[in-house]
């Protein structure tokens, strides 16, 4: 019993972590200062390619260019670079 005990609990940790990592919305980074770069990421279930053109357009309020969109069927990775005009 104590060990089902300890396995409940384990597992309703891990689940209430991922489950707070998800809602989390990835940040915009300056890739390259130089050329005025950005990038983001909009992974997972929670974000998808909207989410990240939502991160652009607010970091470039005058509009952005899509330099590159990198898209993993394997985990749902999705990554936009971008320049502001």
């Amino acid at each position: 019993m104590k060990l089902f005990t300890f396995a409940m609990v384990l597992f309703l940790t891990a689940c209430a972590s991922l489950n707070n990592g998800a809602r989390q919305i990835q940040p915009v980074e300056l890739k390259d200062a130089k050329a005025k770069t950005w990038f983001t990421t909009c992974s997972g279930a929670v974000e998808d390619w909207s989410s990240c053109h939502s991160k652009a357009r607010k970091t470039c309020p005058n509009g952005y260019e899509t330099l590159d969109k990198l898209e993993s069927p394997v985990g749902g990775r999705r990554e936009l670079t971008f320049m502001c005009k």
